[in-house]
């Protein structure tokens, strides 16, 4: 399952996170959220959320999935779990030329790959006042003189 978008980590546990008139909420698949706090969702089946304060969060963050293809960095823009197919697209303009891409929006290309010719991974970029926690200590910068 190719993870893209949001999250957030609760009480040690990933649950998407998603927005709506500046109120955050988290959403879940799994039944026995209900007994934490988690609403079925209106007019969706076996989709739960539940209103909570970032203050609550563990952290947040937002996954972009990529892949290297020939040297070069694509962003994965969607599966096609039935054809087997991934789109991939990267505003690298020297693509051109070196592989089979064609022109996307304003400045991008895109091709497509079987996806089990490659090697789907993650970038997480922390959101909302998780962007300054950081796992390892730094030291200040020492002024050259």
């Amino acid at each position: 399952m190719l993870r893209k978008g949001r999250f957030a980590v609760m009480d040690g546990k990933e649950y998407e996170l998603f927005s709506s008139q500046r109120q955050y909420y988290l959403k879940s698949t799994n039944i026995l959220d209900l007994a934490n706090g988690f609403a079925a969702w209106p007019g969706k089946k076996d989709v739960f959320m539940k209103k909570i304060n970032t203050k609550d969060l563990e952290d947040a963050y937002e996954v972009f999935p990529y892949v290297i293809v020939s040297s070069h960095r694509f962003m994965v823009e969607a599966v096609n779990y039935q054809t087997g197919m991934v789109t991939l697209v990267t505003s690298n303009p020297f693509v051109q030329g070196k592989m089979n891409v064609k022109p996307y929006r304003v400045d991008e290309y895109v091709i497509e790959c079987p996806i089990v010719e490659l090697k789907i991974e993650e970038e997480r970029i922390p959101i909302l006042d998780f962007e300054n926690e950081h796992p390892f200590s730094y030291e200040p910068i020492k002024e050259v003189k």
